[in-house]
């Protein structure tokens, strides 16, 4: 579990540096300090997900890596960087502190406060923002609200998710609306595709038995998935193939959908599925995660047992934003929606949808009413 939650996190500092286009600002780095030596401080899951995912030496000059951590009084190699504890970086010769910590200023105070700095030192971000940047990013999130109001009709909701909402959220939401009413035009049935990541644990397969055998729905075998979060992970080729045996053992269609080289799941968009159901959405990678496929899908989640959730693994950053571009997350009554809500950050972004009584009938039913197969 603790490997999972590290995971998690880790994760969501890989997401971060992709969504702000990390490459692109170690190139601005590279210029801005062509002739200076830097030292990284702090040692944490953000500095592996950089060091891990970016070639960092091609762009600074950098000889080595600090924390308050370290107590060591004798330099060890941490990734192939020298490790210092911050009383030694006055005897080093460098320029520039460029700090990889969430708590950018207290780290910085902590640098002067305890004289580990020479005077001139400059201590910044590792991940700059520049200004202009942040501008484009705000008129961006008001294009994607004026695109949302365009197609639901509906200034009230708009303005409330320009100020709840992040801007992906909004896309999604936007993308979801077109997709509702194209699904509603159509009299084919609805191409509908399960995701699973625990064959253990398959509380969906009544609402996969109700949805095969509703002539309104289409099902595609269920595609099986690791539960590993990584793409540096092994797939656990045993595990895999043991939860296809616990499907075939009951003859259910199914799929090992997993390209092994590139970690990618090409079925899902061959499939081109109108919905999408995830068994768990922190298993969502970014190949078919509910943002990219809003584009064409609507996707969902199902929370049987919200008693029984790994709250820590609810509350990490990577869960957050997996499940808040979904378009649907069932559960069973009022506590349970809020307390999921509440855990998720996402209250009041109209995704949490309430089912009462017997739960996978419940979904079916609203389905058909949603998308007027009724």
């Amino acid at each position: 579990m603790k490997k999972a939650l590290k995971n998690e996190e880790y994760l969501s500092y890989v997401d971060y540096l992709r969504s702000v286009n990390f490459e692109q600002k170690l190139e601005i780095l590279k210029e801005k300090y062509a002739d200076k030596k830097v030292i990284l401080y702090g040692t944490g899951l953000f500095l592996d997900a950089v060091l891990d995912n970016y070639d960092i030496k091609n762009y600074l000059n950098i000889i080595g890596i600090s924390d308050k951590r370290i107590k060591e009084d004798k330099s060890y190699d941490y990734k192939g960087f020298n490790v210092y504890k911050p009383s030694a970086l006055r005897a080093l010769n460098f320029n520039v502190v460029l700090d990889t910590g969430i708590l950018f200023e207290n780290n910085k105070k902590y640098l002067r406060d305890n004289h580990c700095l020479k005077r001139g030192i400059i201590v910044q971000k590792l991940v700059q923002i520049p200004l202009t940047e942040k501008i484009t990013n705000f008129f961006n999130k008001i294009k994607a609200v004026f695109g949302y109001l365009k197609q639901s009709k509906n200034p009230f909701l708009a303005l409330k998710y320009l100020f709840i909402c992040e801007t992906r959220e909004i896309v999604s939401k936007t993308n979801y609306i077109a997709n509702l009413k194209r699904i509603r035009k159509s009299n084919k049935p609805i191409r509908t595709a399960f995701v699973c990541s625990d064959a253990q644990h398959t509380d969906f397969v009544g609402l996969y038995n109700l949805l095969y055998f509703d002539k309104d729905f289409n099902l595609f075998p269920i595609i099986i998935v690791p539960d590993n979060l990584l793409d540096t992970d092994e797939i656990d080729e045993e595990k895999m193939s043991k939860s296809m045996g616990i499907f075939d053992a009951f003859n259910f269609k199914i799929i090992d959908g997993v390209d092994r080289q590139t970690k990618e799941l090409a079925c899902l968009h061959a499939f081109k599925p109108d919905l999408i159901f995830y068994q768990n959405p922190i298993h969502i990678k970014d190949d078919f995660n509910p943002y990219k496929m809003s584009n064409t899908a609507l996707t969902f989640s199902v929370e049987y047992f919200i008693k029984d959730a790994n709250f820590v693994s609810m509350g990490s950053k990577y869960f957050r934003k997996q499940v808040s571009d979904l378009w649907k997350i069932f559960v069973g009554n009022k506590e349970e929606r809020n307390l999921y809500s509440e855990y998720t950050d996402i209250q009041n972004k109209d995704i949490v949808k309430i089912i009462n009584r017997n739960i996978n009938s419940g979904i079916v039913k609203y389905l058909k009413k949603c998308l007027k197969r009724n």
